[in-house]
Formats: structure tokens, sequence, C-alpha cells
């Protein structure tokens, strides 16, 4: 069946209820493997299936949890099981859940947060049928968050949503043009319109921008099927000055669906996701590092990494076959923490951009893992967004400073508190809009 950029992301689909499972609900156990230097910090059994989190400061952190039942049932669902849930993280290795917001969230896959206006952006895919939209939670009172303004988006948009120019606009993903969003008045957002950029237009793979990340810089790079170009804002929002991207060919070679998302890890050296699925972790699905060619205003391939074979088996979920590199943070010691999907956490070092160096693993029984975060001002503690478990709290010794490189056998079951539920081998099928390039699980009968 054919195969849609953005079909793949729809990995909401598979995540599990609420942790505190009953009959007929996926299990989710706070047990796993991980190397000797990788521990299992915590496991929020208050937290059904998790997409993306931010710390709003320090002390307070926003987890964006996907809406299945929404997604399957469009606008007449008046059920809603997704929304924002807000941690107080003064004590960052036991956060406590202290307010929540239900919404019909599908899937806000990267959330956006504003330290200084306080609010978050929860950003909303378009519906078969349908159209997208942004809501803006204020969180001044964080532990009862509420929407300060909507805006409904067109069709298409709505996968992500950045923040940029001093939290003023939004750069909202999903067709082949960034979505320019004014969030000036937060009580009546407007869409302006959209500008071109290299990495979402026609291409081969379809033509879709996935996501926006700003930099310390002052630049805006932007990850879609056909690459990655990296922006500089002017005057006019809708007319940004393109600095770099990468070439046809470049794209070609190191995409297998997106280029999915990244980080700057310093004026030369961008850190780049490729999302892809290889069951079995077999070849896609990378780490890359790329360099600027400042002459050329190229980006150009410096190296890859992938997570090695069959190390996306950890539990019931491990039919699923989803192994790709996803959502990742960087810390002080330049280690990566980065969620792999059925491979769990996956931590890099990226010291050296020639020679990714694996230096620990966290992969939680039925693991789905999209995003991991290090917590601000702790180089060695990561929150981690599931899918399938939810929120779990890992640490790392040392930050990764000066660990050595680990290997599979290196690997070792750990065991902590089970969730209640039924222990059961999770069946797939094809999702009613988008087939078999997103698998949903089958009813138990």
């Amino acid at each position: 069946m054919r195969r849609l950029v953005f079909a793949g992301l729809c990995l909401a689909a598979v995540l599990a209820p609420p942790a505190q499972a009953g009959p007929g609900q996926l299990p989710s156990d706070a047990s796993g493997v991980a190397t000797a230097n990788v521990h299992l910090v915590a496991h929020a059994f208050d937290v059904g299936g998790a997409v993306s989190g931010a710390f709003v400061t320090p002390r307070l952190y926003v987890l964006s949890e996907p809406d299945l039942v929404w997604n399957e049932g469009g606008a007449t669902v008046k059920t809603v099981t997704g929304g924002l849930d807000v941690f107080d993280t003064s004590n960052p290795r036991a956060p406590r859940k202290i307010g929540r917001l239900d919404l019909p969230n599908y899937q806000n896959e990267d959330i956006s947060v504003s330290t200084a206006r306080r609010f978050a952006v929860m950003s909303q895919d378009t519906q078969p049928g349908g159209h997208g939209q942004v809501n803006l939670v204020d969180l001044r009172t964080p532990s009862r968050p509420t929407i300060i303004g909507s805006v409904a988006l067109p069709s298409g948009y709505g996968h992500t949503s950045t923040l940029v120019d001093h939290d003023r606009y939004l750069w909202t993903s999903g067709g082949s043009q960034v979505l320019v969003v004014d969030v000036r008045d937060l009580a009546h957002p407007k869409v302006l319109g959209t500008f071109p950029s290299p990495a979402g237009s026609q291409g081969t793979l379809g033509g879709s921008v996935h996501d926006a990340e700003v930099d310390r810089f002052g630049d805006i790079t932007v990850y879609g099927s056909n690459g990655v170009a990296v922006h500089r804002l002017g005057r006019d929002p809708l007319h940004p000055v393109l600095v770099a991207r990468i070439t046809a060919a470049d794209n070609r070679a190191n995409n297998n669906l997106i280029l999915h998302g990244g980080k700057r890890l310093d004026a030369s050296t961008w850190l780049i996701t490729e999302e892809s699925y290889a069951p079995g972790c077999t070849n896609d699905g990378r780490f890359e590092t790329w360099r600027l060619d400042r002459k050329a205003k190229l980006l150009r391939p410096i190296s890859s990494w992938n997570a090695p074979t069959g190390s996306d088996q950890h539990g019931p979920l491990t039919q699923s076959e989803y192994c790709s590199s996803h959502w990742f943070t960087l810390n002080d010691h330049d280690v990566v923490a980065d969620g792999w999907y059925g491979a769990g956490v996956r931590f890099l070092d990226v010291s050296n951009p020639a020679r990714i160096r694996p230096i620990g693993v966290f992969a939680g029984d039925s693991t789905t893992a999209s995003q991991a975060v290090f917590v601000p001002g702790h180089d060695d503690l990561v929150y981690v967004a599931d899918y399938t478990r939810g929120l779990d709290v890992v640490s790392i010794d040392h930050g990764g400073k000066g660990a050595r490189t680990v290997v599979p056998s290196d690997e070792k079951s750990v065991r902590g508190s089970a969730v209640p539920g039924l222990r059961l081998t999770v069946k797939l099928q094809p999702h009613k809009h988008w087939g078999w390039s997103c698998l949903t699980p089958v009813a138990p009968r």
C-alpha cells in the first residue's frame, strides 16, 4: 500500500491507556533492560501514553498526551483521553503531577513552551476531512492550565508548532510550506500565511515540513521530507532569509522517509534524526551529524549511527517493530539522549561528530520511547515521554562524561515495580485512515 510521509508519524495509535492497566489494556511494566551506567529513577503511573514534554522552568514540566479516541472518531467523539499534564519538578527525581487539561490532542509531537510568557502550544493535527488547530494554554497558575486562545489551521497543518522570534510567532508544520501564526495577542492568534522552505518543497518523498528548531545562534532550522534548510528571520515574518540547505543527492542518500528534527551542536555542526521505520533496527532511522559549508551555503553529511539490529525487542509491543531515532536533547558534556521508539532511550557521545559513540541504554518493558529531555541543571537526569509507558525518569552516571562505548551485550535486565495489567501478546492492524503505515492495536476478544 502507498506509504504517506506523515502516516508513519501516527504512533500515538499504539499508545497504551493509562498506566494502571485493566483487563484488555496494554501492559506497561517498570522493568526493562539497561547498561550498568543507566538507571530507572521513577515511572509515573498516573500518566497514559505520552508523545512530548518540555520544561517551562526547571521546576515546571509539561507533558503532551495524544488522544487515540478522538483521533479515531473525529469531532463526533465526546470522550477525551488526551491533553496536557503539568508537573512540579522541585524534586526532579520524583515529578509530581499538579495540573491537567483535557484536550482532543493529536499529536502535538514536539510541544513548544514560552518561559517568558508562561504558556504552552498544543498543536493539533488535521483530521481527515477537517482542519488542524492551535490551542494556547495559560500556565501562570500551573495547577489550573486553561486555554487562552485558539485558531483553526488550513487543512494539512498542525503536526508541530514551534515558537520563534521571542515567542511572538509560530512556525507550523504539516504541509509542503511553513505556516506562520501570529501569537503576539494570545487571546486572538491568527494565521498570517505560508512561505516555502527547501526542507518541505515537493520532492521524491512527497514534500512535507515536519518541524522547526530555534538555536542559540539566531537561526531556525526546518526539517522535512525533502531535507533540511536553515533560515534567519528578517523584518517580514513571511519572508525569512535562507542561510543553508542540503542537496537533493544528500537527501536521497541520508533520508528514507523524513529528516525529522535536530539540534545545533556548535556554530558549524548539526545533529539530525532520520525518522524511518526499519523492523528490527536493520538499516534506516539513523542519528546523523552534518557540517555547515559556509561558502556553498550547504549542510554536508559527516557521519551516522543506528541502534543495533534487534534492539527494539522489549516486551509485548515488539510486534509493532518501530525502531527509529526520534526526539532528543543534548547536555553540557555533548551527550545526546534520544528516544528510539522500540529501542528505548539511547545515549550517544557526539563530542567527535565524525565518531558517534553509544554510551548507555535504557529500554523499558514494551517501550515506544518518543522523546528524551535532559532536566535543566541536571546533566545526568532525563525525562522520557513514551507512547506506551507514559513518563519515565532515567539517569546516566556522571551525565555520560568519560563513559566508555557500550555494546549490546552490556544491556542487562532490570526490574522495577510492575504495573497491574493483563500480560498479552499485542496484535496490530492497519489504521482505518492510513493503512499499514500506521498500526493500531486489535481489541482482545
